[in-house]
């Protein structure tokens, strides 16, 4: 609710979120890029305190903006807590800042949690810093020691959609420096204690409620994800032989297949015991993608008598990548005899294709379309905090020959 924890977000994970406790209004998000650490970044609105400075009469309510860090010192074990270091706000005006030490150990079903920490969480707020870095807990931790409170909070989760809090919040609201003081924290708040219902109603939704400072409701909605890894998984369905086709020849069996996935300027050919395919790759946008794609076509016709196995992949009819494996190898990997790791190993992938036979290429396409939505933000302008512009864009393009392309585009 209104003070941290030790734990932090798994690994390779972000979260973006809204929430508001009168007379303030969140947006932030965070991400964890590596095992350990957090790092967060969050926008402070203050309801009904609208900027009239001249130039940015259109800006409203005024905002603040800050970057957290939180790194886990120490993974929670059978005994041991977890212990967690923070600095929030480090830089600028620093109305929101504060440096912590927090811990937390978990009693099933209940997590507990005891922090020490200055500024926003001590006796007194932090001084802005417009130019330089400053964090007391490292400069001057004599002076952190004296200026900070403890904080603390339990959390009773019966079950992974609902947990209870309730927390002990030590911010003096009527001592700090910041824009909602003179309005909203004239004197101190009625309390000092917080509770809060949580509900994870899907996996990657979670919403807070709660009733802070003895006098406000306060809400939270915020969505994790993994980076990555889609929402809603992308699916491509494969392409499946109808009967009366595997009497068709080889080529042909393939060049349907292929183009059915999604390639054009399709080119098979035999030399010996090696099949050559050359294709213009439109659909996928990873190369690796792309030959997967080509070699589930080739392990579900099983063509005979082919030892090796050459595929071109070309941007605007140049060749660009040739990926090189074996007939063996490809069954192998989706046999699951092999692994991705291991396959690609066996296999060789140039980027130098020189030589190639003839082939006869089929499904050519000189001209090419699509079309997208568009959509341009502009963030802290005085005229608004948030500006943006939704329309989409089209293109048309025309290839006489290969190597070249006219393109015509608009946008609306």
């Amino acid at each position: 609710m209104e003070t941290p924890t030790a734990r932090v977000m798994k690994e390779n994970t972000y979260r973006l979120g809204f929430s508001q406790i009168d007379p303030y209004r969140y947006y932030y998000g965070a991400i964890s890029p590596i095992k350990r650490l957090e790092i967060d970044g969050r926008i402070t609105e203050i309801l009904g305190t609208e900027i009239t400075s001249p130039g940015w009469q259109g800006y409203g309510n005024y905002k603040d903006k800050a970057l957290d860090f939180k790194y886990q010192l120490i993974s929670e074990g059978k005994y041991m807590p977890a212990i967690a270091l923070g600095i929030m706000d480090p830089h600028g005006s620093r109305l929101y800042s504060s440096q912590y030490i927090v811990a937390n150990k978990q009693i099933y079903p209940f997590d507990f949690t005891l922090g020490f920490g200055n500024g926003r969480f001590g006796k007194r707020p932090l001084a802005s810093v417009e130019e330089n870095i400053r964090v007391e807990i490292i400069s001057d931790t004599t002076g952190w020691l004296k200026d900070s409170q403890f904080f603390w909070g339990i959390q009773f989760a019966p079950s992974r959609k609902y947990a209870l809090m309730f927390e002990y919040s030590p911010i003096r609201y009527h001592e700090q420096i910041e824009p909602a003081q003179s309005k909203h924290f004239q004197t101190p708040v009625p309390s000092k204690y917080n509770l809060g219902l949580r509900w994870k109603p899907l996996k990657w939704t979670e919403v807070d409620f709660s009733y802070q400072r003895g006098n406000q409701i306060g809400v939270n909605f915020s969505m994790p994800f993994e980076i990555g890894r889609p929402l809603i998984p992308v699916y491509d369905k494969p392409y499946r032989e109808e009967p009366d086709e595997k009497l068709s020849p080889l080529s042909e069996r393939i060049t349907k297949a292929l183009y059915s996935s999604g390639f054009s300027e399709i080119g098979v050919a035999f030399d010996g015991d090696d099949l050559w395919i050359e294709v213009q790759n439109d659909r996928y946008y990873f190369t690796t993608k792309a030959i997967g794609v080509i070699l589930r076509v080739i392990a579900d016709i099983k063509p005979e008598r082919i030892i090796k196995i050459h595929i071109v992949l070309k941007e605007n009819g140049i060749p660009v990548v040739e990926f090189i494996t074996t007939k063996e190898d490809a069954m192998d990997l989706y046999s699951e005899k092999l692994t991705f790791n291991e396959f690609f190993l066996l296999s060789e992938i140039r980027t130098d294709v020189s030589e190639m036979p003839d082939v006869l290429q089929r499904h050519k396409k000189l001209f090419r379309y699509g079309i997208k939505p568009s959509l341009q933000t502009f963030l802290n302008d005085p005229s608004g905090f948030f500006k943006y512009r939704f329309g989409a864009s089209g293109w048309v393009s025309y290839h006489p020959w290969e190597g070249a392309s006219c393109i015509f585009c608009y946008r609306a």
